[in-house]
């Protein structure tokens, strides 16, 4: 009993998931002229959130020893056009096949466009470093870290947002705007139904997603048809 009060005498602290207007505070400090790692951190955030991805699929880990260029992004994936842009993942652990896969996303007018933000970042990194092959590059030509990611992000927020909150507030804005439960499901590549803790802002909008008539397995929507 005493090892389970150690274990369990404090409270889990969850990180506050990104917003809509955060997206807009983070892009508007950078002002009419963000320099290629304001373009660079800028896209990360809002392919983040987005695309629902983790921060290790956007950075390298600060432990040197755990970096491989096989988990990064290459430039030569990338597909991208005035209303989306594509790029390739590179297979990972929870990957049953071990293909990776393709983070695809579209224009969006509810808040800054990542795809402008994307193709702005990508003229940069072209301009600056056209033979290199990873498509995350700094201006001094190293690959973004965690450490990197996390100070720029707390210059402008407060430590009660984290790498997480990109894809806890995506999800939880794909939830808001009365996407499927099960297509939330799949775009966030999630085995299970785990990724519902992520909907904590509003826990009426959870309590509404599992009692309306939505599955959260089989992807119906009774609501509103």
């Amino acid at each position: 009993m005493r090892g389970f009060k150690r274990l369990r005498s404090k409270p889990v602290v969850r990180k506050r998931t990104l917003t809509w207007d955060d997206l807009t505070r983070a892009v508007a400090s950078f002002g009419n002229s963000p320099t290629h790692d304001d373009l660079l951190f800028t896209s990360i955030l809002l392919s983040g959130f987005h695309a629902l991805l983790r921060l290790g699929e956007l950075v390298w880990p600060d432990r040197v020893e755990l970096r491989t260029v096989r988990k990064l992004s290459m430039c030569a994936s990338v597909k991208a056009d005035e209303n989306m842009y594509e790029y390739s993942l590179p297979p990972h652990k929870a990957d049953p096949f071990f293909e990776g896969n393709r983070v695809l996303v579209r224009r969006s007018a509810a808040g800054p466009d990542p795809v402008a933000a994307f193709r702005a970042y990508l003229t940069s990194r072209d301009h600056l470093f056209p033979l290199r092959a990873e498509l995350w590059l700094r201006a001094d030509g190293q690959v973004p870290t965690r450490s990197w990611f996390m100070q720029r992000l707390w210059r402008i927020f407060p430590r009660d947002i984290a790498g997480h909150s990109m894809r806890a507030g995506g999800a939880t804005s794909l939830a808001a705007a009365g996407i499927l439960p099960a297509t939330i499901q799949a775009l966030g590549r999630w085995s299970s139904d785990a990724w519902l803790v992520y909907i904590r802002k509003h826990p009426a909008l959870l309590s509404a997603m599992l009692t309306d008539g939505r599955s959260l397995h089989d992807g119906t929507n009774t609501a509103g048809t």
